[in-house]
């Protein structure tokens, strides 16, 4: 086992129930990537005693629960229990985001008091849109009020955005618009007022921040074309109060656009297994350990403080 003590925010798994419902609705190849990966409880442990990752935060990725054929309250229900069963069974070892089975806002506010509550869960996870409405929409704001009444942590996801088919010209959406469909969220989060009408939630930006730093001066531009922006403040002002993981390729190109926007303290680590292949983790957490972050410590000293200062749970060392 390697020695270390990072902690990964950025993990899924695909309970069997979960991958039987991608198979019916036709998701095989969800987002056109080549296949659903091989996962189970004794795979991930590996991979992460591999790679040294003393605590996983597990969710399920896109596309989420809202799937043909199935009911999404009830998948929604059975995936954040087998969650909290994994973080039972292996104390010390697994965190959990919960999925809630939006667009449906009266059961997704169920599902966050009982998940969060009786589950024990340590937040929720949110795709950048679920049918039309994006993250940001008006229709999500009893959500984010009682997320913000318990200051709760929001992981974001991406999905494939709407108009994919075309845009995407036959690769796998992962691979670009997925960095696009996180960058349209945030922009929606930021210029509908949302982060002002809920300042306490935490959220976490996946990949680096996606495109959003790259185009931050950009899109601080919209209120000069634009008088459908609701914010009080500068956009960059908005991506400084953010928490940002670095799953997926690094470059020190890329860290320094991330960190134009937000400080260390911000980063945290995520693999991204089992979508990334371990061959790949290794890879990219090669390039983590390589990264030159202002401060004294090593970056994987960094980004675990980081989480455990956001995810109380991750400074436990229990059953370790």
């Amino acid at each position: 086992m390697v020695s270390t003590d990072l902690v990964d925010v950025h993990h899924h798994f695909v309970p069997p129930a979960y991958r039987e419902a991608l198979v019916a609705s036709g998701n095989q190849r969800p987002d056109g990537i080549g296949a659903i990966p091989e996962w189970s409880e004794a795979a991930a442990l590996g991979l992460m005693d591999q790679v040294g990752i003393r605590m996983a935060f597990l969710s399920i990725t896109s596309p989420g629960v809202l799937l043909d054929g199935c009911n999404e309250v009830d998948l929604a229900r059975h995936v954040n229990e087998v969650s909290a069963g994994l973080i039972a069974s292996n104390p010390g070892r697994f965190g959990g985001f919960a999925t809630l089975p939006l667009p449906d806002v009266d059961a997704s506010l169920t599902e966050i008091e009982r998940s969060l509550d009786e589950d024990g869960l340590d937040g929720v996870v949110a795709l950048t849109h679920y049918r039309d409405h994006y993250l940001g929409s008006a229709v999500f704001d009893p959500i984010f009020e009682e997320l913000d009444r318990r200051h709760a942590v929001v992981f974001v996801h991406p999905t494939s955005p709407l108009c994919c088919a075309d845009t995407s010209l036959g690769y796998p959406a992962p691979v670009l618009e997925f960095m696009f469909d996180t960058t349209r969220a945030v922009m929606n989060l930021v210029y509908s007022g949302t982060l002002d009408r809920f300042p306490n939630v935490q959220w976490i930006i996946p990949h680096a921040g996606a495109a959003l730093p790259a185009l931050a001066a950009r899109l601080e531009a919209m209120p000069l074309l634009s008088d459908r922006t609701a914010a009080t403040s500068p956009f960059r002002t908005y991506l400084g109060g953010m928490m940002y993981d670095l799953a997926g390729p690094r470059t020190d190109t890329r860290l320094s656009e991330l960190l134009s926007v937000a400080g260390p303290t911000q980063l945290l680590y995520g693999s991204d297994w089992p979508f990334t292949p371990v061959p790949a983790v290794r890879t990219m957490l090669s390039d983590i350990d390589a990264l030159a972050l202002p401060g004294p410590s090593t970056p994987r000293v960094t980004l675990s403080e980081n989480a455990r200062r956001l995810l109380p749970r991750s400074g436990t060392t229990d059953g370790i």
